[in-house]
């Protein structure tokens, strides 16, 4: 039996073992590197390492039952060899996650993540959703089915089931599901109008050092992003952007570009990125609203620092999602 997994957009320049963890979190990675180097897991058909990075549209190909594969390797061990959470980690982890929680059904939650914490882990990177996750729910915690930038705040949707997680990410690689941003630009990004689209193909930036992406109209991939200004006052804009694709950092990437950065995205705009003491020293960028095909419309507040933002430019932070509504 073969098992597919399609990459969605959300998946875009991931890592091959992240993605793979992401559908089943109960891969080691020794078992993952071991099956890549025998060639039972393959991409697009080629035989590929665990570092590889994936891009939306590819397939990864599994040559055996991974269900039956992973409650084969669960049987063969003998001890317990899970992290031992002690009762107060778990208490800990589970008040957390409690206090982000914003939204929830039979088959999936929505946390209100944060700006400044991951959502998985990385080098150096140890203060992490998905280690509360796993620290509060333990094998039985919900899974990711997207992910938002450590520096962006906002709606963080999880899976309850391998089932939902599937649903989840198929919806989300057919933008069924469609979120609304909420920034702060330096600068007025509608000129001439109000509203506008933006494309501009994204790769990872030629720079020899450099961890980031840029606008790559050569070898870049499609990225396509709406923009519509609520509000601007004495050099700053509040912005609501809707990506109509995920590529990763797409929107900073975007709005640096267009001339206008996120306020405080040091990484892209550099010095630009704080005008002002006044300003927190934080991303200005907000996962604002989420709404999913039946209709249902999750909304996570505001950061304090962004309304902090409003306040000194004299705007209102939206409460209603009535952006982009024909898109």
């Amino acid at each position: 039996m073969v098992h597919i997994i399609s990459i969605t957009q959300d998946d875009d320049e991931v890592r091959l073992d992240r993605a793979i963890r992401r559908q089943f979190p109960s891969f080691k990675q020794g078992q993952l590197e071991k099956l890549l180097r025998q060639g039972r897991i393959r991409v697009d058909s080629q035989k590929v390492k665990a570092g590889t990075r994936v891009h939306s549209g590819q397939k990864i190909e599994f040559a055996f039952d991974v269900p039956s594969y992973l409650a084969e390797q669960r049987s063969h061990i003998t001890e317990i060899v899970a992290p031992n959470i002690s009762d107060s980690v778990k208490r800990k982890a589970l008040r957390q996650l409690e206090s982000w929680r914003i939204d929830e059904t039979d088959e999936w939650m929505a946390l209100n993540k944060p700006a400044g914490i991951a959502v998985q882990g990385g080098s150096g990177t140890k203060n992490h959703i998905n280690r509360l996750l796993q620290e509060g729910y333990g094998a039985e915690r919900p899974k990711l089915v997207h992910r938002i930038d450590k520096d962006t705040s906002g709606i963080l949707l999880l899976a309850k089931s391998q089932k939902s997680a599937r649903d989840l990410t198929a919806l989300f690689k057919e933008q069924a599901i469609r979120k609304t941003y909420l920034a702060f630009c330096i600068g007025n990004p509608s000129n001439p109008s109000k509203s506008g689209k933006i494309s501009a193909p994204i790769a990872k930036s030629s720079q020899k050092g450099i961890e980031k992406m840029a606008v790559d109209s050569e070898q870049g991939l499609t990225a396509i992003t709406l923009f519509e200004t609520l509000y601007s006052n004495n050099g700053i804009s509040m912005v609501c952007l809707r990506p109509l694709t995920g590529r990763t950092h797409q929107l900073r990437v975007h709005m640096d570009n267009h001339g206008t950065p996120i306020l405080g995205d040091g990484k892209y705009a550099g010095r630009k990125a704080h005008p002002s003491d006044a300003f927190a020293r934080k991303m200005h960028l907000h996962a604002h609203f989420l709404s999913l095909p039946n209709g249902h419309l999750i909304t996570a507040g505001v950061p304090e620092h962004m309304q902090l933002a409003a306040s000194i430019i004299g705007a209102s932070t939206p409460s209603n999602n009535q952006f982009f509504l024909s898109n």
